[in-house]
This record gives C-alpha cells, sequence and structure tokens, in this order.
C-alpha cells in the first residue's frame, strides 16, 4: 500500500521517539498512522495504550487488534468490560487512562506510547477535562500520538504539551482531503441549490408574502422533506447518511421513507437476510425490539440508528451500511464519532440540535464531523452533502458557513473534579500542586491571549497619544475606543490563579465533610480518591452503611441511580428498591456545603430506572422489563453497564472489605448478563 506523505512524516517521528499531533479531515487514513505504531511496537515487545472518546469505539478496536495481533497481545478496559488488563497492547477510554495515572500509575509504567483517537475532544463540555488531565500527568518518558479532525490551532495545542511535557511535540498537518466535498441546499421549490442563492429566493418569497398579507409577514411556504430530498438525490448520489438529531425522527423518517422506495434487488435482499441470521447466531437468544420492524426497512435498503438501540441492532445495521446494502440511514450524532462508515453523500434534516440543556446551531467542526463522512476513497470523486430547508423554519444565521477554514479553535474546557483534587492532595505538596494547575491549557490560552491583547493595548495608547498631540477629532475618538475595547477585553481573560481558587474552595468542602484533614486524607478521603462517578455521594453512602445493609438487588437499583440523567419528559417508576429519603438528605446535605462553599452542586441522583434495575437484578427477562418501561433499550442497557462501572470501582476502592467486595461481585454478575452482557 502507497502512504500518503502526511503519514510517511508521521510514522517519521514516531520512528524517532517522538510525541506527535495528527490533524487531518476524516476519512483521509489518520488511524492507519495509530495501526502502525500498535503493530510495531508489538512487534518489539513494548507496550501501547489506545484510549478512545466512547465505549462503542474501544470495543471496535479491541474486536480489531485481537483479530490482527491475536487475544494474548490485546487487552480492553472500559470500566465495565475488563478482558486481559496486563496485555501490551490495552485499548481503553481515556476516563480509565487518566484514572490509571492518578491511582495506579505502576500499572502503566512501562507503556512507551499513549494514542489519543479524537484529540479534539478536549473541547468536550463535559469530559474534555479527562484529556487535559490524561496529557499533564504522563510520566516523562511516556510519548504520545493524538490523532484529530483538522483544527485550526493544532500549533497552539503542541506548543502547549511541549511546555507542559519539556521535549518537543511534532506537528502533522494535512488540511486536504482525500475526497474533497461539494455543499448543497435543498428546497423542494429551489431544488439543490447554494446557500446563496436559497437565502436570495427566500427574501423574494418573503416579500410577496408581505405584500400579499398587508405587511404582515405569515410564513406559508410549500413544505419540504425529507422524502423530497431523497427522490432528488436517489439516482446519483445514494448511499447517503441522514443526520437526524432526534432517535424518534430516525425511525418515523426510516417508516415513512420505506411506504415510498424499495432499493433493493432480491439478491442484495436475500443478502441482507443472511447478515441478520449470521447476527443472531451469536445472540444468547433474549429479546430484540425494533428488530422486527427494522428488517421489514432493511430489505428495502433504508435503516436508522442511534443509541436507544441495543449493541447487536447497531452491529447489524453498521455492517449491512459497509456492505452497501443500505442506501439511506438515517442516523443520530453518535454516528460520526470514531465509527468509520463513508458513503457518497451526507444529508443534514436540520442545522440545530439539542445539546442537554437547548436548541443551538450547529458548530462548523461539528458540520465538518458529520459532513466529512460523505466521500469514499477510491470509489467517488467528491462527497455531497445536502442540507434540507423548508422556508417555513428557515433562519439564515443557523447555518454553519460550510468552509472548512471556518471551523473553530479548540478551547481548554479544564475543570476540577472533587476525585482529581483527593489525588492532588494524597500525591504533591501545596507548591506543587499550585505549579500543576498553572499548567492547564487553559491557563495556557489565557496566558496566551493576555500578552496578545497588552502587546496590541501598548500600541493602541502609543497611537492614542500620537493623535492627542497632532490629529483629527474623529481619528483620536476612534483612537480612544480602540483603547476602551482593549482594555475591556483584557479584563474579561480570565485570571491566571482562578483554578488555584477553584481548588481551595473544593479543597475546603472536602475538608468540611471529613474527606482531608490538614495535608491528609481520611478514610473517607482514600476511598473516594478510588471512585470517579460521584465520589462524594458514593462515599457517603458507603460510610453509612448503605452498601452494607441493602441486599444485591437493592445495591443494583441503588448503583443504577446514581449520576443517572433523565431525558426530557422521562417518566419515573415507583420502587421500594431502597430508601429513597434517606439517600436523598445524603444529597441534599452535600449540595448545601457545596453551594455554600463553591456556588454550584455537583451531586446527581435520579431514581427513575432504580424499579428496571431492581427487577433486572431479580432475574426478570428484558422482554417482560420493557413493557410499560419509559426508556429506550439502549438507554436501559447503558444506565445498567454504567451501574456495573459505578460498583466495580466501589470493589476496587473497598479492597479490605472481602465481605462488600464478595457481595458487590454478586451484584455485577446479577446485572452483566443476557441482553446487557457485552460479547467481545
Amino acid at each position: 500500500m502507497q502512504l500518503d506523505p502526511f503519514q510517511q512524516e508521521a510514522i517519521g517521528w514516531i520512528q524517532g521517539n517522538y510525541s506527535v499531533l495528527v490533524s487531518a479531515p476524516t476519512g483521509t487514513g489518520k488511524t492507519l498512522v495509530a495501526d502502525y505504531l500498535i503493530e510495531s511496537m508489538a512487534a518489539q515487545g513494548r507496550r501501547v495504550v489506545y484510549t478512545a472518546p466512547v465505549k462503542a469505539l474501544s470495543n471496535q478496536k479491541y474486536k480489531e487488534f485481537k483479530r490482527l495481533l491475536g487475544p494474548d497481545k490485546v487487552g480492553i478496559l472500559t470500566g465495565d468490560v475488563v478482558i486481559n488488563p496486563d496485555a501490551p497492547i490495552l485499548i481503553m477510554t481515556t476516563e480509565i487512562f487518566r484514572n490509571l495515572l492518578h491511582q495506579d500509575p505502576a500499572r502503566v509504567a512501562e507503556v512507551a506510547y499513549c494514542i489519543f483517537d479524537e484529540i479534539h475532544y478536549i473541547d468536550d463540555p463535559a469530559r474534555g477535562s479527562v484529556w487535559e488531565e490524561s496529557l499533564i500527568f504522563m510520566p516523562p518518558h511516556m510519548r504520545f500520538l493524538g490523532l484529530s479532525a483538522t483544527i485550526p490551532n493544532v500549533d497552539e495545542l503542541a506548543a502547549w504539551l511541549t511546555q507542559v511535557h519539556g521535549h518537543p511535540v511534532k506537528v502533522v498537518y494535512h488540511p486536504d482531503r482525500a475526497v474533497p466535498l461539494t455543499h448543497y441546499m435543498y428546497e423542494v421549490t429551489a431544488g439543490i441549490t447554494t446557500f446563496r442563492r436559497l437565502e436570495q429566493r427566500y427574501r423574494r418569497y418573503a416579500e410577496r408574502l408581505k405584500m400579499r398579507n398587508n405587511g404582515r409577514l405569515r410564513l406559508d411556504f410549500p413544505r419540504t422533506t425529507h422524502v423530497d430530498l431523497v427522490e432528488e438525490i436517489r439516482r446519483r448520489y445514494l448511499p447517503c447518511l441522514f443526520f437526524t438529531f432526534s432517535r424518534r425522527q430516525c425511525e418515523l423518517n426510516g417508516a415513512e421513507l420505506g411506504q415510498h422506495f424499495d432499493f433493493l434487488t432480491r439478491k442484495e435482499k436475500q443478502q441482507v437476510k443472511e447478515v441478520i441470521d449470521k447476527h443472531l447466531e451469536r445472540w444468547s437468544g433474549g429479546t430484540i425490539p425494533r428488530l422486527g420492524s427494522l428488517t421489514r426497512l432493511l430489505l428495502k435498503g433504508i435503516g436508522y440508528h442511534h443509541a436507544g438501540l441495543l449493541a447487536i441492532v447497531k452491529d447489524i445495521v453498521e455492517d449491512l451500511f459497509e456492505q452497501r446494502l443500505i442506501r439511506v440511514l438515517y442516523c443520530t450524532e453518535t454516528f460520526a464519532v470514531g465509527l468509520n462508515f463513508p458513503c457518497r453523500s451526507v444529508c443534514f434534516d436540520s442545522v440545530t440540535k439539542w445539546d442537554g440543556e437547548s436548541f443551538r446551531p450547529l458548530t462548523n467542526r461539528e458540520y465538518f464531523q458529520m459532513a466529512g463522512r460523505a466521500g469514499r476513497r477510491g470509489i467517488d470523486e467528491r462527497g455531497y452533502v445536502f442540507t434540507l430547508v423548508d422556508f417555513n423554519r428557515f433562519v439564515p444565521d443557523e447555518y454553519p458557513s460550510m468552509q472548512e477554514q471556518d471551523v473553530e479553535p479548540l478551547r481548554s474546557r479544564f475543570a476540577l473534579s472533587y476525585n482529581s483534587v483527593l489525588n492532588l492532595v494524597r500525591s504533591y505538596s501545596n507548591d506543587e500542586i499550585r505549579n500543576i494547575l498553572r499548567k492547564n491549557f487553559a491557563t495556557y490560552q489565557a496566558e496566551r491571549e493576555r500578552e496578545r491583547l497588552a502587546e496590541a493595548l501598548d500600541k493602541a495608547r502609543a497611537r492614542l497619544e500620537q493623535l492627542e498631540r497632532a490629529g483629527d477629532g474623529k481619528q483620536r475618538r476612534q483612537a480612544a475606543k480602540r483603547v476602551r475595547a482593549l482594555e475591556r477585553q483584557l479584563a474579561e481573560v480570565p485570571p491566571g490563579e482562578r483554578f488555584i481558587d477553584e481548588f481551595e474552595a473544593k479543597r475546603r468542602v472536602l475538608e468540611e465533610l471529613d474527606f482531608i484533614r490538614g495535608d491528609t486524607l481520611t478514610a473517607r478521603g482514600e476511598f473516594a480518591a478510588r471512585i470517579n462517578i460521584q465520589e462524594l455521594l458514593v462515599t457517603e453512602l458507603v460510610f453509612a452503611g448503605y452498601f452494607h445493609q441493602l441486599d444485591p438487588d437493592q445495591l443494583n437499583a441503588l448503583a443504577v441511580s446514581i449520576d443517572y440523567e433523565p431525558r426530557r419528559s422521562e417518566g419515573r417508576h415507583p420502587h421500594n428498591g431502597f430508601d429513597v429519603a434517606a439517600v436523598q438528605a445524603h444529597v441534599r446535605a452535600i449540595e448545601d456545603v457545596e453551594r455554600r462553599l463553591v456556588g454550584v452542586t455537583s451531586v446527581r441522583f435520579q431514581d427513575h430506572m432504580a424499579a428496571l434495575a431492581y427487577r433486572w437484578s431479580r432475574g426478570e427477562a428484558f422482554s417482560r422489563l420493557l413493557q410499560g418501561a419509559h426508556q429506550d433499550e439502549g438507554d436501559i442497557v447503558y444506565a445498567f453497564r454504567r451501574g456495573i462501572d459505578l460498583l466495580r470501582q466501589v470493589r476496587f476502592a473497598a479492597s479490605e472489605d472481602p465481605i462488600l467486595r464478595s457481595k458487590l461481585q454478586e451484584c455485577m454478575d446479577r446485572m452483566d448478563r443476557d441482553e446487557v452482557a457485552i460479547v467481545l
């Protein structure tokens, strides 16, 4: 295979034992560099860690490398799955890698390289801090390979990491796509067109409507649907990924399209049946919700994919799409993370999405993360991206620029968890902690911004002084306005000490809750330092005796409720699994201390799924569980596996309590069965 120049360059730096950042568009072959590194290290008998942002990608990579290198060479650690943990090639989530650096550094002491797949996740609001801590706490001898989509400030990221690690970080920047993208809009009266032409058409129509309605704009345009768009592109642009930011809408759209189209030949339908049968052979025989109705669509070359489906259903859909037996796949954003399934075109049914708090427009980076799936290397000369526009809901300012040079730069999301504070106090002196807290990317970016603004302010003040001696009034006013604007911007740059202040505030919380006394961790603190899910609440409940008093089924109901975040409008199942009021008293006590000393609370506890976890733990069939359930089957499995993850952490922390450890193992065994078990 002929390597691209950027791949050759990256491999050359790895051979020279450098840390490397590879920034290149989706589909250009970044992962080939990681594959080379892993095979090279395996041949040399050296250890490598491969971290990924999501468990699905970790599981995929584990299966891939196990086939390539053999089961003895590869292991996986994702919190809820542990296989061959002492293998030379370890696949894990970034959270697990960060936890090992804090809690068990000897486990990774001999690792030569760590691969950070999707390193641009450093900008993820909820989890980006994990990437920063992992990079900051890596031992000096360890090198890393960071793989990223195109980011404009990759040099800034490399400069920060060079400063943190004390050795050069090499940048391999490859902005060119292997298959160029062409971006179009689609509206039913305009057909396939450009954004500029569409906006002009919309304004002309709007003016006519105003005149017709005596100056009032009453929107009454012909409606544009996904079926219209598929009808338009079906002859030239399939297969396509149709991004739809609602699970229910994915399914409804798939069903609606199935009423109009059948894309497969008789031979292809037979191939679809064979793929489904092959996957069902490894299934344990439990129920598979939605597979029946989905199969009817799959036999027409239509599918849907989202996080609410069982893993086997997603596997079937992914396999069929990879074999080009699905022509139109409706999917949510999760399909764009890590999974490498290119196609001829990508469609968007909207440019806004729900981010957990509100509907907001897509960022340019999010748009290109998904749009970048268009165009198959070696098959398509171009990839095509179509955005569906309904003039009745058209807001031009919401649309991404569709220019890759406008992708937003990475921003630090560094935030201190209580677990981080505990591990810092446990391992470092106060002076060392202050130095570490100045090493994060947020502080580096703030210092660079402060330097840039200060330099600009000096020049602006000098210009103002010059104009005050000789210059007209208009120029002086403009110069003075520029000085005031720069002074305001400089004042808004976050102070360099802010993370030290945050550390001290959270340390006071831990002191008040008796996790820290002086510079020493108490028994509570030592326990919490090993917990990474709601460490304050979990520790309080363990030390209050709940994990000892409750039976395994009650304990599973409790574990699934800790850190659970219900979806919008999700109903709650009443239950008697455990005393909710007693647990809520501990929740409120922690919240009160946090709000008083930090200003916000981090505690999350919702028992919406406690009844389901209790019944599952007692051996109930999954099909019975789903009757009347408010949640999707994929969400139920995810919550149960997260409960297993939490129980595993508590079991690790309770190393000196064999009775509790035995009970927790029984809890996990009761949950980790049938539809909830992961087959790798």
